[in-house]
């Protein structure tokens, strides 16, 4: 992760730096020494105590960039990727489904002009200080 100096330009947080911030912080129990880090950074410590991964995933989700997904812990150890997890509760819904499978089964040029579609709804849609009101009562009686 980087952070940008007073000059623009892009920095990465130090171990000190970061061991410092994750012992200060008052809202989890993890302590963290320059040394224990840097050997998880390096991987000559690969199981860290659930605290640790609290606070390191505290540390970053406090200075990630606002379009970035959060920081968790249960981003840190799972498996699954947020836009993965975003993926799977959006096809939940089965109109959702039945509208993946008709693009999929769409040349690149019929889902190009789907996305056009798409994206001249959803320009009006933000227009209708409503627009989501009636989106929401609109009912997925399928699912």
């Amino acid at each position: 992760m980087r952070w940008r100096d007073a000059h623009g330009r892009q920095r990465e947080y130090s171990t000190a730096e970061v061991a410092k911030a994750v012992t200060a912080d008052p809202s989890h129990p993890a302590t963290l020494s320059r040394s224990y880090l840097a050997m998880l950074r390096n991987g000559s410590h690969t199981n860290p105590t659930l605290s640790v991964l609290e606070g390191l995933a505290k540390f970053f989700d406090d200075h990630r960039e606002e379009e970035a997904p959060p920081i968790t812990v249960q981003s840190l150890v799972a498996r699954e990727s947020p836009e993965d997890e975003l993926l799977r509760q959006r096809l939940a819904s089965h109109q959702v489904r039945m509208i993946a499978m008709r693009a999929g089964a769409m040349t690149p040029a019929l889902r190009e002009q789907l996305l056009k579609m798409i994206d001249t709804f959803d320009q009006q849609g933000t227009d209708a200080p409503d627009a989501q009101t009636r989106g929401s009562t609109r009912g997925d009686t399928r699912t």
